[in-house]
């Protein structure tokens, strides 16, 4: 590796090791300063797990939701108006999610917590390595670990690990379905779509765009809706043996989970609930037009994968959540626009500068945390932490946008690159664009 090449692959690995770092100190020392001692994302659906297999109980019962409140909290929640049942923060999963986690039924829960810690750190690593192999994108082992770091030392990430928050494991379940279908393994794809279904809203858009794609050439791509739809009527008979009438009771506590999660989208924010409501449905369907012309595109074109990104990010838009541990899902977008990736014509038109321009934008976003929580921790070398925790929220202050800007900047991209650049393969390496080959150091 020649030498400024590898001082600035040192630079940015020792850039994302500082990051990772100040991360990791606000997520643990400010941001969850004032949580309660036992407070879990992970103990709802494994003692609902623990209840309906080992004893038969309804995980959707108040009386398993107050067992779960008082663990977390200390006392169940009282009754409200919008939950008038007392539900919030209970099992909020269809039924069929227990089964990702029966092996730990018959375990103590502080056990259950220290597998769950390392399985999230190697989920999110294999979910890294998968979104890479699934664009087929080629990095220097030093590139690896780099983007390995800012990856797991993004807050999205910590923020899911320090919840103990099943979304490693549905994005880790997504990131394997892009995987296979690239590999143009569709009966598997279809069996691990139907899996990350069990958070439902990180698949609201995936779905209808896979089985979009898989109707614009049926005789080929038919084994991956055939396999998705076996699948899920196989969860959902097993939900109704274990849950009979599990729907409504889902429907009911969903609708309590929303009020006790504050379970709104960006556009609710803006435009109110009842207007945004439509505005998003208006936003997803129009994402879902420019990827229309993509739907004929083989598994392993630029094309479908850029189409497929662009619709992980637009769902994190819409979805009724601004919890940040959603984005995620955002891997594959952010993938697309890191420097020597980018299919980029020669020429650059106004659709590309504009492409650019978004996709510095969702950079800057992106980076705002890092920024502030870098910040954070070289004043807490002078002012008690005690002091910084009221500045809790300035880190967060871009999270809502990142998604709105990464999907911008891709549909840009989508909408700005020539047909036949769309149309050839993913391969290639990170690097400056002119090589095959990354040199390694």
């Amino acid at each position: 590796m020649n030498s400024p090449l590898a001082t600035k692959s040192v630079l940015w690995l020792m850039l994302g090791m500082v990051a990772a770092a100040s991360m990791t100190f606000y997520v643990a020392d400010i941001w969850s300063a004032n949580q309660p001692p036992g407070f879990s994302d992970l103990y709802a659906p494994w003692w609902a797990a623990h209840e309906l297999l080992l004893h038969g109980r309804s995980p959707y019962s108040p009386a398993v939701a107050h067992e779960i409140q008082t663990v977390i909290y200390g006392a169940p929640s009282v009754p409200s108006a919008d939950d008038p049942d007392g539900l919030g923060g209970g099992f909020a999963y269809p039924p069929y999610a227990v089964l990702l986690l029966w092996p730990t039924v018959y375990l103590p829960f502080a056990a259950v917590q220290k597998i769950f810690l390392v399985a999230a750190l190697l989920g999110l690593l294999l979910c890294l390595a998968l979104s890479l192999r699934a664009m087929s994108l080629r990095l220097a082992p030093m590139q690896w670990l780099t983007i390995a770091i800012f990856f797991v030392g993004s807050f999205p990430a910590l923020q899911a690990i320090k919840l103990q928050n099943l979304s490693v494991l549905a994005a880790l379940l997504v990131a394997a379905t892009l995987f296979l279908v690239s590999r143009d393994q569709l009966v598997l794809g279809g069996i691990f779509l139907a899996a990350s279904s069990f958070k439902p809203q990180f698949v609201v858009a995936l779905i209808p765009w896979l089985l979009l794609w898989s109707l614009a050439d049926w005789r080929r791509r038919r084994s991956l809706a055939l396999s998705f739809l076996a699948t899920m009527l196989a969860l959902v008979l097993v939900s109704r043996w274990l849950v009979p009438g599990w729907v409504s009771s889902f429907l009911h506590i969903v609708r309590a989970y929303r009020h006790y999660t504050y379970g709104h989208s960006l556009f609710d924010v803006w435009f109110t609930p009842s207007y945004g409501v439509v505005v998003s449905a208006i936003f997803l369907l129009g994402m879902l037009a420019l990827c229309w012309r993509n739907r004929f595109e083989a598994a392993g074109s630029r094309g479908f994968l850029l189409a497929t990104s662009l619709i992980l990010a637009a769902s994190v838009v819409v979805i009724p959540t601004l919890a940040p541990h959603a984005q995620l899902l955002l891997l594959p977008g952010f993938l697309w626009l890191l420097p020597g990736f980018s299919p980029w014509p020669a020429s650059s038109s106004a659709r590309t500068r504009l492409a650019k321009r978004l996709g510095a934008a969702a950079w800057m976003l992106l980076a705002w945390p890092w920024i502030m929580a870098s910040g954070l921790l070289l004043t807490a070398i002078q002012v008690p932490v005690a002091r910084l925790i009221r500045f809790w929220q300035v880190p967060l202050y871009t999270s809502p946008l990142v998604p709105l800007a990464l999907s911008l900047a891709l549909a840009a991209l989508l909408v700005g690159l020539p047909r036949e650049t769309l149309l050839g393969s993913s391969s290639r390496s990170l690097g400056s664009g002119r090589s095959a080959t990354v040199p390694e150091g």
